[in-house]
């Protein structure tokens, strides 16, 4: 790979716990004029490559290389995609410093308890950005993936839930680490979006996310393409966008039918929530509100 130089500008990295909307921003960002996406690389070496957490795990593994995937899936012939066979943690942190000649800036997206908390992973040159949810909508929709992708997974509570999918800190402690190091080993003032923020005021938080970030926001970016073509420019591991055609409804399924933010529902109340969800949510909440207390203001 290539020394990291001044081309693109601009290099992003927008971090997240799952299920936090973040494949929609990221497929809002990928219309902007000359942006490279990269799609969530760092969990791919870690769930996937061969330093994998999860390579143990047989029915993931069978899931995601036959079980409920479509035998229909090709990936289009222009296509960035990469096999996860080759994604190391060096591997995948050289590729992010490579030279992308001729974009503007990169765009990363990814998740922060894929990094193991080793951040020596992380590359260079990056602004970090945070997008968070509150964790009364993360869970619920999180357990609705994970069984998509392991049907064994249906009865059994959270916290019971694999450790590789799972980690100690509940993803929100995860991503708060990862905040403070940025702040105080890297020097740089996080910037937070809340994801009800997002869907509610979209131009004003998008407005600001650009501004803060030296980008230039257009009101073109509040509409997009629906479906998933635009995929076909980011950097991705193939068996991420097969995990999109499970027969159950793929994981982006969401995100690629969408062509705009939509307001947020309304939360859900602890009536409404699975009792097994409740002591996630209470040990998380402090943490998440400390993040929200620094996000971005519509």
């Amino acid at each position: 790979m290539n020394e990291i130089s001044n081309e693109p500008k601009r290099r992003i990295f927008l971090w997240t716990a799952p299920r936090s909307l973040a494949t929609v921003f990221t497929k809002c960002m990928s219309f902007v004029e000359g942006v490279q996406i990269i799609k969530e690389p760092i969990m791919i070496a870690d769930l996937r490559g061969p330093e994998s957490n999860a390579a143990e795990d047989d029915e993931l593994q069978k899931t995601l290389k036959e079980g409920t995937l479509s035998p229909e899936f090709k990936a289009e012939k222009d296509t960035l995609t990469y096999d996860d066979s080759i994604a190391t943690f060096k591997w995948t942190k050289q590729m992010l410093e490579s030279n992308f000649t001729g974009k503007s800036f990169v765009f990363v997206h990814d998740q922060a308890f894929c990094l193991r908390s080793n951040y020596d992973n992380i590359p260079r040159g990056y602004t970090h950005t945070f997008l968070i949810r509150n964790p009364y909508r993360l869970f619920p929709s999180w357990k609705t993936t994970m069984v998509k992708l392991m049907l064994s997974l249906i009865d059994k509570p959270f916290a019971d839930m694999p450790k590789y999918l799972v980690p100690t800190k509940l993803y929100y402690g995860e991503l708060y680490d990862l905040m403070v190091h940025v702040k105080e080993k890297l020097g740089q003032s996080p910037i937070v979006i809340d994801a009800d923020d997002l869907q509610a005021n979209p131009a004003s938080v998008l407005r600001q996310y650009c501004h803060l970030l030296g980008l230039e926001y257009k009101e073109s970016m509040l509409q997009w393409e629906v479906g998933n073509g635009i995929t076909s420019t980011w950097i991705v591991a193939k068996v991420s966008l097969q995990g999109n055609t499970m027969e159950e409804g793929g994981y982006y399924e969401d995100a690629f039918k969408s062509t705009e933010f939509h307001p947020p529902r309304a939360l859900p109340s602890r009536e409404q929530i699975a009792p097994d969800f409740l002591p996630l949510i209470d040990q998380c909440m402090p943490i998440y509100e400390q993040m929200y207390s620094m996000r971005i203001r519509p």
